[in-house]
């Protein structure tokens, strides 16, 4: 195996969204930090303080700060997804940041220690362009798994038809069916003709050229879909590289909350091994009032113990619902801290949005996940979860959907064990199964360690 170069230099280009940008700068920063790669991370002036954290962690990383130009499709203002309003894709950022190609091209000339490599996110398919024109290869970083990076670049390589019978991905493993609403919203947003949306098609197929891929999976969860990737891109310089662990700026992740980490120690060691619901649907998607009602009903009608960060859903919640539980549930304002939080013995099972970054870390936990996908490429992630792998169990089903709570409560009381069930012992089962095929893979001689090994040895290489 060839031995890196230390000067080597890697231009990194995040998506602002967080569950794009966190688990690649946790890679880049292994990858500084282990393998000796110098950072250039391109950042726009209001999303450096996202992150400053990274950089105080990461030596070899420095940031590269240029100004968003405006485009007429986003908000003056706006450089990062969650400030977004909800009618406009996320994805659509990327047509201003497009705009800094010339600024981009012209730093690279200047620059000492020239660049090396462009790893970039899969919302950035233009950055292959950008590769060619300095004359590196490009990464594609595909934060979700290879299962949903798989059904993206089908829908957009075939375009089916929009229909309300159901539409079958015919050269995937399995010909998986999905509604249209159950596909991902980067897709079902997309409007032939419009050239906003032609440009994201043109981006998405952009990726098929990158010079390699890696993706936020393991080969025990989706190895079929893995060996589907190589296949579809013609080579095997497809990287397995998960679940991305929070390394270096874990601070990054954090945030405002009305209950301390140690506070929620405590509480937790007063609790059973295996006997706490955690309820969280991420950062990016608020329940209704109808779904918070039915979530409150279902955990007070269940007993069981619970953590429910509500974030902006404080002012919804039954009234006197606090009050009642009391001793049984810590509800929380704010940030959580999820992994901590998944990561303790008395944590038995986790309803989930099936947001890629929650259900890996759901995953590296152990526990019993409860699906509840409501957009985005969460459906795919859920269908993996419950019929492919079997670790699942589904809770409810659409942004729409308001579950009878005497059904959810009987959910709750299974994933902890307070009712007899032998679907979700089987569950259990599985979930420690995967679990311990997670740890595998990232230690040495796993799959994804090995992934890493030979993605640097490839790198050294050109």
């Amino acid at each position: 195996m060839a031995t890196p170069n230390p000067t080597k230099h890697i231009l990194v280009i995040p998506f602002p969204a967080q569950g794009h940008l966190l688990p690649l700068l946790d890679l880049v920063h292994l990858l500084s930090m282990r393998h000796g790669f110098s950072l250039s991370i391109l950042v726009t002036p209001q999303n450096l303080p996202l992150i400053q954290p990274f950089l105080s962690s990461t030596p070899t990383a420095s940031p590269l700060l240029f100004p968003l130009p405006s485009h007429p499709s986003i908000p003056p203002g706006i450089e990062h997804s969650r400030h977004l309003p909800p009618h406009i894709h996320p994805a659509l950022l990327s047509l201003p940041l497009s705009l800094l190609k010339p600024q981009i091209l012209s730093w690279s000339k200047s620059i000492p220690n020239p660049i090396s490599l462009l790893i970039s996110d899969s919302f950035l398919g233009w950055t292959e362009s950008l590769a060619r024109e300095i004359g590196v290869p490009r990464v594609n970083f595909a934060s979700t798994g290879a299962f949903g990076t798989a059904v993206i670049d089908y829908l957009y390589l075939h375009v089916p038809k929009k229909t309300n019978e159901l539409i079958q991905l015919e050269s995937l493993p399995s010909s998986p069916s999905f509604p249209y609403l159950e596909l991902p919203r980067v897709w079902c947003c997309y409007k032939p003709g419009d050239p906003d949306w032609e440009f994201i098609r043109e981006s998405i197929l952009a990726n098929f050229s990158s010079w390699g891929v890696m993706t936020n999976t393991f080969n025990a969860l989706e190895s079929e879909y893995i060996s589907f990737l190589k296949n579809f891109y013609g080579h095997n310089r497809v990287w397995a590289v998960g679940p991305i662990q929070p390394t270096g700026p874990v601070a990054s992740h954090g945030g405002n909350s009305s209950v301390s980490s140690a506070e929620l120690t405590a509480w937790l060691a007063t609790c059973p091994q295996k006997s706490v619901v955690y309820v969280c649907f991420g950062s990016q998607y608020t329940p209704s009032e109808s779904q918070a009602s039915a979530i409150a009903t279902a955990l007070e009608l269940s007993g069981v113990r619970f953590i429910w960060p509500l974030g902006g859903l404080s002012a919804v919640i039954p009234e006197g619902f606090e009050e009642r539980t009391k001793g049984k549930g810590l509800v929380i304002r704010g940030w959580a801290p999820q992994v901590e939080i998944l990561h303790h013995p008395a944590v038995g099972s986790f309803l989930t949005h099936c947001g890629w970054n929650s259900v890996l870390e759901g995953v590296v936990a152990g526990v019993t996940l409860l699906t509840w996908p409501v957009q985005a490429e969460q459906f795919i992630n859920a269908k993996l979860l419950v019929q492919a792998v079997g670790m699942a169990l589904k809770a409810a089903s659409g942004s729409d959907a308001v579950p009878e709570a005497e059904e959810l409560a009987k959910i709750f009381a299974e994933s902890v064990g307070m009712r007899a069930a032998s679907l979700t012992d089987e569950m259990r089962e599985k979930a420690v199964e995967i679990q311990r095929e997670a740890v595998a893979a990232v230690n040495e001689g796993g799959s994804s360690h090995k992934d890493i090994l030979d993605f640097v040895n490839a790198i050294s290489l050109k």
